[in-house]
């Protein structure tokens, strides 16, 4: 059961990876890759994934391609038709949520580096879909008035890339809207530590206690959504 897939939208389609636990049935989770590409790395995780519990569905939106170096992911993230990405991964996320194998509840998403900004705006886009987002060293700010869904950020205290204000804004927004919200900042780790493939950023206990707190806060989230209390939109 486990292994590629097809998302169909219109005339448009999207290869994805799927994962069902042993159990055959399980909570959802969306998984969005960084902008190096859909690599071994986001199957073993969708694995990972259903290895606890999970189903997991990893669309891949670079449609096979893959990157070596900063300079081709970025073309490769540059090139992406942004109306076309965001109309294949609400289907994405349809397509999960109505899954035979997945619970009639909730999705959550777990997202990594670039594929952050898709978690966000899908969880603004689809408020009753989704109730957990994991974001993995990765934001995009925005004004998230709509989203109903508990967030769980995992940075890296010497990450360049993403400053420590662009954290505390990020979740300061989500909090201001009524989204339940944690970011945990490790220390002495950059970008990238999650991922098992970058050698160079790799940090295996940093990694190790991310995902601790990522599959308890999925399951408790998406086991059991939580109620968001909104709150009324500020005049400035």
């Amino acid at each position: 059961m486990n292994g590629p897939v097809t998302i169909v939208a219109g005339d448009q389609s999207l290869g994805a990876y799927l994962a069902v636990p042993d159990s055959g049935s399980g909570p959802g989770v969306l998984v969005m890759h960084s902008w190096w590409g859909f690599t071994p790395f986001f199957s073993q995780l969708c694995e990972r994934l259903a290895s606890e519990g999970f189903v997991a569905l990893a669309p891949d939106y670079f449609d096979g391609a893959t990157a070596r170096t900063p300079a081709e992911a970025k073309r490769l993230h540059d090139a992406l038709d942004e109306e076309a990405t965001s109309r294949l991964l609400v289907a994405a996320a349809k397509h999960l949520r109505t899954h035979p194998a997945t619970e009639p509840a909730p999705i959550g998403t777990l997202a990594v580096s670039r594929g952050c900004r898709w978690a966000l705006a899908l969880a603004e886009a689809m408020p009753e879909d989704i109730s957990a987002a994991v974001l993995f060293y990765g934001l995009q700010q925005g004004a998230y008035r709509r989203s109903q869904a508990a967030f769980l950020g995992h940075f890296g205290k010497e990450d360049p890339t993403v400053a420590r204000e662009e954290i505390d804004s990020l979740e300061a927004v989500l909090q201001d809207g009524g989204c339940e919200v944690s970011f945990e900042v490790y220390d002495h780790v950059g970008h990238s530590f999650f991922e098992t493939d970058r050698p160079d950023h790799f940090d295996p206990a940093a990694a190790a206690l991310a995902w601790n707190r990522t599959t308890d806060f999925l399951q408790e989230k998406l086991a059991s959504p939580w109620e968001p209390v909104k709150l009324p939109l500020r005049r400035i």
